[in-house]
């Protein structure tokens, strides 16, 4: 659990700092909207791009894997999109509660976390899962979100112009440039390489932070909007805690013929807590963020419990 915790630490101080320069005075109210601002037209795009970019496609097509967590990702998105239309829910903000119960923090937990528990074999399935929630996840979403935009238009002119509005997002052009330059026989240049990780750098700081601005600024309001954010929050982090790990064992162990440690690579993945990725999605697109905020905040809480029991029951020897 000591291990869980060094490696959780980090994005509980970030989202404190966040929290506390806003009840200090130091940020003022707009502060959280101009933060995730930056995180979306710059620091974010510019890992999208450098994640595609950099990534070897040999090394990252292993099928069975990415079929599984790609069907083990969306299953979630889906059972909770379903729900939450059920409930009254508009499909936008359907969407991106979809996405706040199945976007596991690969970047900013999942590396670090893999990597002590299975060592350097981790790299590469942890790279997929990256890719399928950063950008498959992600941009699906993005795509349900538009059309939800252009609904009053005739079927042809709102397929256009979600077209048009899904391709001049920057959280959708990064990631394809990024793909697209990964085909070339180039690399990047040393300034331009330079200049993308230090803006890739401050994506998940800077998203953290803008989320403790944000919360602060929720926590002054009592009402029982407040109480019902979080109790769906609570909902949410159940799928993607409890619901989404246990689904991807079912179909890494019985469904795909995946080699136990590749399996168990998968299961961790899943039970990763959500991160930033659906806040900024409701940041974007003006959309009530006080759902995404608690429930990445609970998933990475209650992780530290959830994370150390799966490394106490796991069926195989971890490093």
């Amino acid at each position: 659990m000591l291990s869980t915790l060094t490696i959780l630490f980090p994005v509980f101080a970030l989202i404190g700092a966040g929290y506390a320069s806003r009840k200090a005075g130091i940020f003022g109210a707009n502060a959280a909207g101009e933060l995730s601002r930056f995180v979306i037209w710059l620091a974010l795009p510019a890992l999208l791009f450098e994640i595609m970019a950099k990534s070897d496609w040999q090394k990252l097509f292993q099928a069975d894997f990415i079929m599984a967590y790609t069907l083990g990702t969306f299953a979630v998105f889906f059972l909770v999109l379903l729900w939450r239309l059920k409930k009254g829910v508009d499909l936008a903000a359907a969407s991106i509660d979809s996405v706040a119960a199945s976007y596991a923090n690969t970047g900013y937990i999942g590396f670090p976390l893999m990597f002590l528990v299975f060592g350097a074999a981790s790299e590469i399935p942890t790279a997929i899962a990256s890719i399928i929630v950063v950008s498959i996840l992600f941009g699906f979403a993005l795509i349900l979100i538009e059309t939800v935009i252009h609904a009053s238009l005739a079927w042809h002119l709102r397929a256009l112009n979600v077209f048009k509005s899904v391709f001049k997002n920057p959280l959708v052009l990064a990631p394809i440039g990024g793909a697209l330059f990964a085909a070339t026989p180039y690399s990047l240049p040393s300034g331009v390489d330079t200049f993308l990780g230090l803006l890739a750098d401050a994506a998940s700081p800077c998203a953290l932070i803008s989320l403790g601005l944000f919360l602060a600024n929720a926590s002054a309001d009592q009402s029982a909007t407040l109480s019902q954010a979080r109790k769906t929050a609570l909902s949410l982090t159940a799928a993607k805690l409890i619901v989404q790990p246990l689904l991807m064992a079912v179909l890494v162990f019985y469904l795909f013929e995946i080699p136990t440690e590749l399996a168990m690579m998968a299961v961790f993945l899943a039970a990763l807590p959500t991160g930033t990725g659906p806040y900024m999605l409701a940041e974007f697109y003006r959309k009530d963020a006080l759902i995404t905020a608690q429930t990445i905040l609970l998933s990475t809480v209650l992780s530290l419990l959830t994370l150390s029991l799966l490394l106490n029951f796991s069926p195989i020897p971890l490093t």
